[in-house]
């Protein structure tokens, strides 16, 4: 157990970190304006003679140094000894927390910086260009280039600053440029994006840069475009245009070594751990993803104590996944933060920086489908409760969780709207209940008789999400359809839809459930509507 004088949220407090055990977590709970802070990852009391009084009345052996006072108070020292955890007792040694503590960590790319909050300070990271706030790591992140790093040693020449140079090599190695002579070549990447890759050509650069969301990927020495055929058709275009040979490929996807299978002594998430996500109030999905991946790295380390896992060995572990496994940027940052979430969370620990550096995720154009493809997908299906339910999910632009979720009750008939309860984000929200679906599910309802989920299995407990996709699986192929279909495909076609019939862009994004405006942005790269009046400028030359 560690206590410490900090000062949080511009009052003096006292804090207790200990290691995470349930029987001492009640007893401070009990403690007069005991709070938890997300902030500082620790619980907290007043910083007065009365409340410590209480603590050493609740822990004994606590011991403190009344020399000094500060307001009749006295001041903690950083050694406490505890024998809640063993039955001999322990002497522990505690830093203290120091308010102007500093820690800067520099790679050949970027400098990381992780201080106190304070204005001028923030006024002073916000000065450098392109610099970022990384708030899963409560840290500033600059460019290290030019005089960024000088800058920031002159700024805190007189701080408690502590200096780190980490020489790690890029994970992945640049690769040689797959540019050709005469050719632009395309790599379709799974559906997904297209590479682009040509020799220096200054206007063509700018042509490529006019494409939405288009981006240059330093590790491939290629400029990436998201894949549709509206793209596909405007490169063959700019190749034209340029006198060059268009050349197109589609790479299968590479596979990674798999992942261990379970078995007899497959290692499990440690109860605190599940407890620790529980008392924070995670999401039942965020929960069953960190911990199965928190497993995935026990299991790595399956004959070494977690506790015992070192830094260096995390990154090995990481570094495992993505050379060896193959896995998806956003697979690799859940894997950081499960990891990270243990020993900073339960544990207590400080925050940390593992020095690899995290990938900036992949942005992609959705799927969507055609008016005439929802048609066709809705007429293959005969049973009426599975055409209800891909109805519903298609004119309320539901998520699959949140069909699942739906209860009788949330269906208003009067207003025309679906209630939407405690969605992603924890939030609640109305969307749109179109007459023609709601015709269908008085139908379904007449033959079904639902109780309370409004989608209920043959047992009478909810729809599960395999069932769903079965339902749309089957449809899709009776239908013809080759696109890559999936459920959330049809939240995708609700938001282009309305967007191609007028409806404002705020109205989709308070439909969908959208905190940020522009995750809703999207949709406006992948709608067509105008694009019948734009004229190629191929076609006013004379060739």
């Amino acid at each position: 157990m560690k206590i410490s004088k900090v000062e949080h949220k511009g009052t003096v407090r006292i804090r207790i970190d200990f290691e995470y055990n349930a029987e001492i977590q009640a007893k401070i709970k009990r403690l007069p304006d005991a709070r938890w802070s997300r902030t500082l990852n620790t619980w907290h009391i007043p910083y007065t003679k009365e409340a410590f009084s209480e603590l050493k009345a609740m822990f004994p052996e606590v011991e403190y140094e009344e020399k000094t006072q500060i307001d009749n108070t006295p001041r903690l020292i950083n050694r406490v000894t505890t024998n809640l955890h063993s039955n001999t007792e322990e002497q522990i040694s505690v830093n203290n927390r120091i308010k102007d503590e500093i820690a800067i960590i520099t790679t050949h790319k970027r400098i990381f910086i992780q201080l106190p909050k304070n204005e001028t300070d923030t006024q002073y990271m916000r000065s450098f260009k392109y610099v970022t706030w990384d708030n899963n790591n409560r840290q500033w992140i600059i460019p290290n280039y030019g005089k960024n790093l000088d800058l920031l040693k002159s700024y805190f020449q007189n701080r408690n600053v502590l200096f780190t140079e980490n020489q790690d090599k890029q994970i992945v190695e640049q690769n040689k440029s797959l540019a050709e002579e005469g050719k632009i070549r395309g790599l379709n990447i799974q559906n997904r994006k297209i590479r682009v890759y040509f020799l220096y050509n200054r206007s063509l650069i700018e042509a490529i840069k006019q494409i939405p969301m288009c981006k240059w990927n330093t590790n491939e020495n290629c400029w990436t475009v998201p894949f549709n055929e509206q793209n596909i058709v405007k490169l063959n275009s700019l190749a034209e245009t340029n006198g060059l040979k268009w050349e197109y490929q589609i790479v299968s996807k590479t596979e990674g070594v798999p992942r261990q299978p379970k078995h007899a002594n497959y290692l499990r998430c440690p109860a605190e751990y599940i407890e620790k996500l529980k008392e924070l109030r995670y999401s039942i999905n965020t929960q069953n993803v960190y911990c199965d991946l928190f497993e995935e790295f026990l299991n790595y380390y399956s004959n070494k104590a977690v506790k015992e896992i070192t830094e260096d060995e995390i990154i090995t572990f990481l570094r495992y996944l993505v050379n060896e496994r193959k896995i998806s940027t956003s697979y690799q940052n859940q894997s950081i933060n499960a990891i990270k979430f243990y020993y900073e969370r339960v544990l207590s620990g400080k925050p940390k920086i593992y020095l690899i550096e995290r990938p900036r995720k992949e942005t992609y154009l959705p799927e969507v489908l055609s008016d005439e493809e929802v048609v066709a997908i809705l007429k293959t299906i005969a049973n009426l409760k599975h055409k209800a339910l891909i109805m519903t999910i298609y004119s309320g632009g539901l998520r699959i969780s949140e069909l699942i979720n739906l209860k009788v009750k949330d269906i208003d008939s009067n207003r025309m709207q679906i209630r939407v309860e405690q969605s992603k984000g924890k939030k609640d929200r109305y969307t749109l209940l179109s007459k023609k679906t709601l015709i269908t599910l008085r139908e379904y309802f007449k033959e079904y008789k639902p109780k309370e989920w409004l989608f209920e299995g043959e047992s009478g407990g909810q729809y599960t999400q395999k069932a769903i996709q079965n339902i749309l699986k089957r449809a899709v192929q009776k239908a013809q359809i080759k696109k890559h279909i999936t459920v959330h495909t049809l939240r995708h076609s609700f938001a282009t839809h309305l967007l191609e019939n007028g409806t404002d862009l705020r109205y989709i994004q308070s439909l969908l459930g959208h905190s940020n405006s522009k995750t809703t942005e999207i949709y406006t790269h992948i709608t067509t509507k105008g694009f019948e009046q734009i004229k190629n400028p191929l076609d006013k030359l004379d060739v």
